[in-house]
This record gives structure tokens, sequence and C-alpha cells, in this order.
């Protein structure tokens, strides 16, 4: 959503908002939340006393994705989570020059962060925190990983391509500030995909290094030593150095290879329809849609009805 569109919402939602709640609006839209934030502490303690007192307001988009999520649909047990999700979308970088815009587009001036009109406050009891919408989006996920961390398992993601596991684990490494490793740097290079390899459920994938490079070290609490490969170019890129940490995030389709399952692992599967699915990679592969459909999409459905990679995970998110 738009800024212009959010607007038009507002609008929508609180008819007697005056200038000053529409300004408010544009200056969330564009520059966030981090004004709010003097300490993680005093901005968990603000979060308690609001919600204990919170009267039922709408969740609403108002544009750059920047969601208004109601205290009232925060549970209290998680509230926490909600205040360290509002603390992450405050580090989310926002450009000034689409604020100044819209000052100019729709006749403001600067006026610094602002509160809601009193007319607002008395007609609509705004009780609310404005996260980035990716983090509403994925709560349910943050949730189930933030318990797996506490028992000292590692979370690894899996599921159709497309569905979304590598901007999950973006989201969810950022939050959690712990490493990466992507399924994708282990494909197969060209020369050991023989016929036998590819029938094989899984075999498109060079688990044989994965494990060598990835399961090993981290089973003895080592350094790992990264050897990307780009299945583009067919080579080896530069070497990635990674200190061991307990917490690791591992994604990907064949991530939950049984080769793999020393690491006893939190197993996420992230699910997709096939209407979904292809109308996104429509819009993100269009040159590659054949290939997709005729042969990377039937190796991995082989690979997920040959070891029940679904019916076997920990937790199957569907958005």
């Amino acid at each position: 959503m738009n800024l212009e569109q959010a607007i038009q919402l507002e609008k929508e939602y609180h008819p007697l908002g005056t200038r000053q709640d529409l300004y408010k609006l544009i200056y969330q839209s564009c520059l966030g939340n981090g004004h709010m934030i003097t300490n993680e502490e005093e901005s968990y303690d603000r979060l308690i006393k609001e919600w204990k007192e919170a009267i039922a307001f709408p969740m609403q988009e108002i544009g750059n994705g920047y969601v208004r999520m109601p205290l009232t649909k925060m549970k209290e047990e998680d509230l926490l989570l909600w205040n360290e999700i509002f603390i992450e979308s405050a580090k989310v970088r926002c450009t000034r020059r689409l604020f100044d815009q819209a000052l100019v587009q729709y006749g403001f001036s600067d006026q610094g962060p602002v509160s809601h009109s009193a007319v607002f406050k008395e007609n609509y009891s705004p009780s609310y925190r404005v996260i980035k919408k990716e983090y509403i989006d994925y709560f349910p996920l943050f949730k189930v990983c933030l318990d797996a961390f506490s028992k000292q398992k590692i979370i690894m993601i899996d599921g159709p391509c497309a569905s979304g596991k590598t901007t999950v684990a973006r989201y969810l490494s950022s939050f959690f500030e712990c490493p990466c490793i992507h399924m994708d740097d282990y494909f197969l290079p060209s020369d050991l995909k023989t016929e036998k390899r590819l029938q094989t459920p899984g075999g498109n994938i060079d688990h044989e290094r994965f494990y060598d490079e990835v399961v090993c070290p981290f089973l003895k609490k080592e350094e790992i030593h990264l050897h990307p490969f780009d299945c583009h170019t067919q080579t080896y890129r530069k070497e990635i150095h990674l200190e061991y940490s307990p917490f690791l995030i591992i994604e990907g389709c064949y991530s939950h290879h049984p080769a793999f399952d020393k690491l006893d692992a939190f197993k996420i599967y992230l699910d997709i329809s096939k209407e979904e699915q292809l109308a996104r990679l429509k819009r993100r592969s269009p040159s590659l849609l054949e290939r997709f459909l005729k042969e990377w999409i039937p190796l991995e459905e082989l690979y997920f009805s040959t070891y029940l990679i679904k019916e076997k995970s920990d937790y199957v998110f569907s958005r």
C-alpha cells in the first residue's frame, strides 16, 4: 500500500480525524516508529501499561510497509516479543526524502513527531504500535523460533520454491542476530549430475559437502568454513568463515534432508498453494519458468513425498 492509498484509508476509518492526525500518519508512514523508543525496558513498561487500558482499534496499513497493530490483538504472554519486534521495526531504514516530498504534496511543514489530536483520541481511543507488516505476517514464526532457540535447537526452513524461505530467514536472522546458511549454495555441480544421482530423491543437492562443511563442524562446536557454489556460473565463490554459534538458521529446499538429522533441529516447513507458487514464479523468474515447471519443481516434489518432509516438520506455516 502506498501513502496515497493509506491516506484514503485513514479518512474512511477515522472521518473525524484532523490535519494533525493526517500529518501523524504521514510521519509514521515515512519515518517509522523510532522516535517512541528510548530504551527497551521503558518501551516494554509503556506497552504493558497501555495494553491494560487498551480499547479496540482497527488494524490499519499506513503505507510504505508499516501497519498500526492494535494492542488488543496482542496476547499478554506475547507482549515481550511484540515489544522486541516493535524495536526491530524501528531499525528498518526510512527515507527522509519520502517524508519531505509528502509534506510538500499535502501542504504540511515539518513539525517533528506529534500526538493524535484530542478529537481523535476522544472518538477513536488509539491503542497501537507501528510495526513493519512483514513482522506481523510472520509473527507465529518468530514465536516458535524463540521457543526453539530457548531449547538450544537450530532452525531449518524447508518448503517449495517461491514459498518465502529466504525472506523469512532474512527477517529471523536479523531479529535473532544469528547466522543464516543457504541451501542454494549447495546445489550439485554439473560434473556430478549423473542420471542415477538425479533419480535419487534430494540428489540434486550436494548433501555430502554440506555435511562436511556445516554439520560436522557445528556438532563439534567449531568454526564453519563455507564454500558457496554459484549454480549459474558453475563456480565457487569466496570462502565465508562463521564463528561457532548455538543459534543458527539454515534455509532452503532440501534442508530437511535425512542426511542432516544429526543436527536435531527445529524443522519449519513453509507451504504455498500451486496457484500462488505459479504466480510468484511468473513475477520473479519468467525466463526460468519452464525449467521450474519441468525440472526443479518435480525434483522438489519427489524429495518432499519420499521423505515426508512436510509431515515430519515440527511446524508448518502458510500465508
